[in-house]
């Protein structure tokens, strides 16, 4: 259900009231926001209840918390403009911690920037000073290039993600990718408001598809995966078809389509170097993936390939360049920053110390 500006308020406090019926209730995620569709916002949490405790033969205790999702969603919204807002009360968490704010997609022709990282699913201490690395440019939002966790199944691990990601979170809006951890789990679906695996929108002058390369997990079914696939890249095209006005068209996904890293061969995709001729066609400017835990920017026919994988997850020594195809590679910790002005945009890869990777400039 959409709710209007005016009547969010209003919402905030009959839910405030509501939460006190959940004692045992805590703050365990968000706020964040996501955005399913132009103009539209959706703000998030995630509530923790005490769950059950199980124990084995050997004696040790595990937690398996229960996890409830909650969401609000506004219409109506404003191109550009900067919102504040305040979530309800849960589990004696501070008005602090209650607190966010976000941008709304720029109108077309004004100046926008957003962040692209990955992996970040393990080496806890990472994870948090990449986060706190990119939280400090201030992106008007982040793309997450998929393995947010490193089990989707495990309801401690999502805690504990939120956990890190907080302080970049409530003040951003959030797009994740599918990656292959996750193990295409429900949660990821109903924490991020995703309603199918790949989805796109639109932000000032560039169009963004998001759409999920891990085509393992969706089915046992052989023919069901195959019929997953070529419904995707059906969708895939006709999107990028209805977006050939926009300056800028990125594509995000987990699993790259070009990588150094071809040692393991169950580790590389077979189906994402497919869409290699519709990136083409589809004069996408950029595509961005993870899964290789390294940064990598290759250039194949006008369309640069950029792997972001570096954001927490053990590294990954970079393999071989690909012949007249790779740019750069290197095995560091980094994020990705894109700067988008009209039909300009800079894209700059920096490593976790500070020290820029690389720059590349994109002009349509």
């Amino acid at each position: 259900m959409a709710f209007p500006m005016r009547s969010f308020l209003a919402l905030s406090f009959s839910l405030c009231a509501a939460a006190g019926l959940y004692a045992a209730d805590r703050l365990v995620g968000g706020p964040y926001v996501v955005y399913p569709a132009a103009r539209t916002a959706t703000i998030g949490w995630i509530v923790e209840s005490d769950g059950a405790t199980v124990t084995g033969d050997s004696g040790q205790a595990r937690r398996f918390p229960v996890l409830r999702s909650e969401k609000i969603t506004m219409t109506g919204l404003k191109p550009g403009e900067t919102l504040q807002y305040e979530i309800p009360e849960v589990g004696g968490a501070t008005p602090e911690d209650r607190k966010g704010s976000f941008k709304v997609p720029a109108a077309a022709g004004a100046p926008f920037q957003f962040v692209v990282f990955g992996d970040t699913r393990s080496r806890d201490e990472l994870h948090r000073k990449v986060i706190e690395a990119i939280a400090r440019t201030n992106p008007d939002f982040v793309v997450h290039t998929g393995d947010l966790v490193a089990d989707g199944y495990d309801t401690l691990q999502w805690p504990n993600f939120f956990s890190i990601e907080k302080d970049l979170l409530r003040k951003t809006v959030f797009f994740p990718v599918l990656g292959n951890h996750e193990r295409d789990n429900a949660r990821f679906y109903d924490f991020f408001d995703v309603k199918t695996a790949y989805y796109s929108f639109d932000w000032g002058t560039a169009h963004f598809a998001v759409i999920d390369s891990d085509v393992s997990n969706v089915s046992s079914s052989k023919s069901a995966r195959e019929r997953f696939w070529a419904d995707q890249t059906a969708w895939l095209e006709a999107d990028l078809e209805r977006s050939q006005k926009a300056a800028f068209r990125f594509v995000a996904m987990h699993h790259p389509p070009l990588t150094v890293n071809l040692s393991s061969a169950g580790h590389v995709s077979k189906e994402t170097p497919t869409l290699e001729p519709l990136f083409e066609k589809m004069k996408v400017a950029a595509v961005f993936a993870g899964h290789d835990h390294n940064y990598q920017h290759h250039l194949k026919n006008g369309v640069h390939y950029i792997v972001t994988g570096g954001g927490g997850a053990p590294l990954a020594k970079a393999e071989a360049p690909l012949e007249g195809i790779t740019v750069k590679v290197e095995s560091v910790e980094h994020y990705v920053t894109v700067k988008v002005e009209g039909d300009k945009a800079h894209i700059e890869a920096v490593a976790l110390d500070g020290h820029p990777i690389e720059s590349i400039e994109l002009a349509q």
